[in-house]
C-alpha cells in the first residue's frame, strides 16, 4: 500500500526512469548504477513520513470507536433505565387500576349480598309468621270447639264450676295452710252444690267427694296459730328471766369477843383459833350439782341463742316437722333450766309453757290429692263425665 502511494505521489520519478535509459544507451553503462543508488536514496526518505500519519489515523479511529462504543453503551443504559421507569410506572398504574377494579367489584357484589341477606331474613320472618298464624288458627279452632261445647251445655254448668272452685280452695287450705277443718267444710259445700244439680249421672263425683271428706275429717286438727303465738310470748319473756347467782353463804355472826375471865380460857382459845383460820380456809357442803354460772355481759348471747331456737320451732310448726320442733324446744328447756334461776316464778312459768308446747302432736298429712278433682275437671271441660267408672269408697 505504501508503494502504491509512493508511485502515485511522485510522477517525476517515473519520468526520470523513462528518460534515463535513453541517455545511458549512448554512454557507458557505468552511469546507470549511480542513478539507481540515487533513486534508492530518494525513495527511502520519502517512505518514512508516509507511515506516521497512517498510524495516527488508526489510533484516532480506535479512540473514536471506543468513545462511540461508550456512547452507545451509555445511550443503551440510559434508554434501558428510562424504559425500566416507564415499565414501573405502567405496573403501578396497572396495580392502581386493578385495585380500583377490585373495589368496584366488591361494591358491585355488596348490594347483591345485602339483598340476599335481606331475602333470607324476610324468609325467616315469613316462616315465623306462618308458624304463628298456624298456631293462632289451631287456638281459634280449639276456642271455637269450646264455644260450641259451652253452647250445648246445660244451664247448671256454672254450678259444676263452683264445685270445682270449692275443691281447689279445700286443697289450698289443707296443704298450704294446714287447716283440715276448713278444708272439710269446703268439700261439704262442693258436695251440696253437685247434689243441687239433681243429675244422676254425677253420682261418681259425689262418691269421690264423700271419700275426700272422710279422709280430710280424719286428719287431727292442730292449733298451729295458737302454738306460734305462745312461742312469741315466750320469746318476749326471755329478757325478764333472772340468771343463776351464787350468793355467799352468810352464817349467823358468832361472838368473837374474848372475855377476861380465866374460867373461859377454853372458849377464848376456840374463838381465837376460828378467827385465825377463817380467812385461810372456807369449807361448804353441797348436796346438789353446782349450777352453771354466766357473767352478766354474757346474758345477751344466751338470750339470743334461746330466741333463735324458739324461732326454729315456729318454722318447724309450719312445716309439720315434728322432730325439729321437739328438738328445738328441749334445747331451750335445757338452757333455761341450766343458766336461769329455777327458783324464780317467771322461770318456772316459762319451763311449764315449754313442757305444754312439747306435748303438741304434729301428724303429717298423708293425703296427696282429692279423688273428685279430675272428675270435676271432666265435667267443666266437656259438660259430662267421659268415664263411667265408679270411684270406690
Amino acid at each position: 500500500m505504501d508503494n502504491n502511494k509512493h508511485d502515485a505521489k511522485s510522477p517525476e520519478s517515473q519520468a526520470t526512469s523513462i528518460i534515463e535509459p535513453s541517455i545511458t544507451t549512448d554512454d557507458t553503462p557505468v552511469t546507470s548504477a549511480p542513478s539507481s543508488e540515487s533513486q534508492t536514496a530518494k525513495a527511502t526518505p520519502s517512505s518514512t513520513p508516509s507511515q506516521t500519519p497512517a498510524s495516527n489515523r488508526s489510533s484516532w479511529a480506535i479512540r473514536f470507536g471506543v468513545l462511540l462504543a461508550l456512547g452507545l453503551t451509555a445511550c443503551t443504559l440510559g434508554g434501558g433505565f428510562m424504559l425500566y421507569q416507564q415499565m414501573q410506572q405502567q405496573l403501578l398504574a396497572q396495580d392502581a387500576k386493578n385495585i380500583a377494579l377490585q373495589d368496584q367489584l366488591q361494591q358491585a357484589l355488596l348490594q347483591p349480598n345485602q339483598r340476599i341477606g335481606q331475602l333470607e331474613q324476610q324468609q325467616l320472618n315469613d316462616a315465623k309468621t306462618y308458624q304463628e298464624l298456624t298456631k293462632l288458627a289451631e287456638d281459634q279452632n280449639q276456642l271455637q270447639d269450646r264455644i260450641n261445647k259451652l253452647a250445648q251445655r246445660s244451664p247448671t254448668h256454672w254450678m259444676a264450676s263452683e264445685a270445682e272452685y270449692l275443691v281447689n280452695m279445700a286443697g289450698r287450705k289443707l296443704w298450704l295452710e294446714k287447716d283440715p277443718r276448713t278444708a272439710t267444710d269446703l268439700l261439704k259445700s262442693a258436695d251440696e252444690t253437685i247434689a243441687a244439680m239433681n243429675n244422676p249421672a254425677l253420682l261418681p263425683i259425689r262418691k269421690a267427694l264423700a271419700k275426700d271428706i272422710a279422709a280430710t275429717a280424719s286428719i287431727k286438727t292442730t292449733d298451729i296459730d295458737g302454738s306460734v303465738l305462745a312461742l312469741d310470748a315466750l320469746i318476749e319473756q326471755l329478757d325478764k328471766l333472772p340468771l343463776n347467782r351464787t350468793d355467799a353463804e352468810t352464817d349467823a355472826p358468832e361472838d368473837t369477843n374474848i372475855t377476861g375471865d380465866l374460867n373461859d380460857w377454853q372458849s377464848n382459845l376456840g374463838k381465837t383459833w376460828k378467827a385465825l383460820t377463817q380467812d385461810f380456809i372456807t369449807i361448804r357442803h353441797r348436796t346438789a350439782d353446782a349450777p352453771a354460772l354466766l357473767a352478766p355481759e354474757q346474758q345477751w348471747y344466751l338470750v339470743e341463742n334461746i330466741r333463735h331456737k324458739l324461732l326454729q320451732s315456729q318454722l318447724a310448726l309450719y312445716r309439720y316437722d315434728r322432730a325439729a320442733y321437739h328438738q328445738s324446744l328441749m334445747m331451750v328447756r335445757k338452757w333455761i333450766q341450766t343458766y336461769f334461776d329455777t327458783q324464780d316464778h317467771s322461770t318456772a312459768e316459762a319451763i311449764a309453757k315449754i313442757d305444754k308446747l312439747a306435748t303438741l302432736e304434729l301428724d303429717p298429712i298423708t293425703l296427696k290429692s282429692f279423688a273428685a278433682k279430675p272428675l270435676l275437671l271432666q265435667l267443666t271441660s266437656y259438660g259430662e263425665l267421659t268415664s263411667s267408672e265408679d270411684v270406690p269408697l
